[in-house]
């Protein structure tokens, strides 16, 4: 298979040329070749562009996580591709594109347009087999990563942080694996699914009971570091059949998992901590089941880390450890909730049919001494 260097078609990697041209000139010459796009290390600034079917865009650009205070001034990676404008879906944009691997790249959508996704994709009747891999994704008005009734995906091995929508918004996908990412700091959800129109506002106003779509279905998550994301860790609506297991949920200003109109879910072996930071209602918890079907939440680990100093709470938070409406065939069980949270361990607001919700082990924390907001 050829390796295309985008230097060879007239591309700079020096932070101020339009490199624009000449990475489509590049994915042309490897859709005839069914050849790869190779970067070599440089800041390339780019307009949005199309990416055809079966084609790779290959870096190594060796990112890091933040440049907190300056230590880590190589952070952003050494293969970056910079939106230079946002009027447009996404910056790579991959509708009914298939096959297509993006690999070793960081890109940066610099908060330009509105709503403008890192990369868009959407079936147009195969199944796709995309994979999007050590990838460093930032700085998008809508979502890192928004996969819309998409079939047959992998993200793995991303950092995918400060984007203004979700990490990764899976509505309307199927058949996936979500494998080793961190999803950090973004503006809805590290993972959400449901309503293409979503409005966080609007939605909570309305209950989160509003006009939902099919959220997603068959996506295995599984090993990922969701964190400091502004409404919940993994935010589903009408999803089914997913499996998240073995996760570090840390830190969310919401649940760590909410799940909303769910069929047959497995939330299992997950660490959760911190969860619904600064929240004052019953969105300050760990997990959040409402109305849901078939869901086995079990043997995860819940802590609440009360005198954690590196955010300054408001409240003593979580207030609570799982919150629970209206269940149906579902067990709730086994969970460690050490010190979890600071008011109740269970939350029932009851209405379940044939649901267990037993074995949840809680101790509740020394909050002596821990001041909060003001005091």
């Amino acid at each position: 298979m050829p390796y295309l260097n985008i230097r060879d078609f007239g591309a700079k990697g020096d932070g101020q040329t339009d490199d624009t041209a000449a990475l489509v000139a590049a994915m042309d010459a490897a859709s005839r070749e069914e050849g790869t796009v190779y970067f070599p290390a440089g800041h390339y600034m780019i307009h949005p562009v199309t990416v055809p079917s079966h084609i790779t865009l290959l870096g190594n650009s060796s990112w890091g996580y933040i440049g907190r205070d300056g230590r880590d001034p190589g952070c952003d990676g050494r293969v970056v591709l910079e939106a230079l404008s946002g009027d447009a879906r996404a910056f790579l944009e991959m509708e009914g594109v298939c096959g297509t691997r993006i690999i070793g790249l960081t890109l940066d959508g610099a908060h330009k347009g509105v709503r403008m996704h890192g990369i868009y994709s959407r079936h147009t009747g195969v199944e796709q087999n995309n994979c999007f891999e050590d990838c460093r994704i930032i700085n998008f008005t809508g979502s890192g990563i928004r996969l819309d009734w998409v079939w047959v995906f992998a993200i793995r091995r991303c950092i995918i942080m400060m984007n203004k929508e979700a990490g990764i918004d899976c509505s309307r996908g199927y058949d996936g694996w979500i494998i080793d990412n961190q999803l950090s700091a973004n503006g809805w959800a590290g993972l959400f699914a449901g309503d293409i129109d979503f409005d966080p506002a609007a939605s909570e106003k309305a209950g989160f009971i509003d006009k939902h779509v099919h959220g997603m279905a068959t996506v295995t998550v599984t090993a990922n570091r969701i964190e400091w994301n502004k409404i919940a860790g993994v935010l589903l609506y009408h999803s089914d059949t997913m499996q998240i297991n073995g996760c570090s949920i840390d830190h969310n200003f919401g649940p760590s998992v909410m799940l909303v109109d769910c069929t047959a879910v497995t939330v299992t072996g997950n660490l959760m901590r911190s969860s619904g930071a600064d929240r004052l209602d019953d969105m300050s918890c760990h997990m959040r089941l409402v109305r849901c079907k078939g869901i086995s939440a079990s043997a995860n680990s819940l802590h609440g880390w009360f005198g954690r100093t590196e955010h300054k709470f408001i409240a003593p938070t979580p207030f609570y450890g799982i919150v629970t409406d209206t269940l149906v065939g579902s067990t709730v069980t086994d969970n460690a909730m050490f010190e979890s949270c600071s008011k109740e361990a269970i939350r029932d607001y009851g209405g379940h049919t044939a649901t267990l919700i037993s074995d949840n082990m809680y101790t509740y924390p020394d909050l002596t001494g821990l001041k909060y907001g003001d005091d």
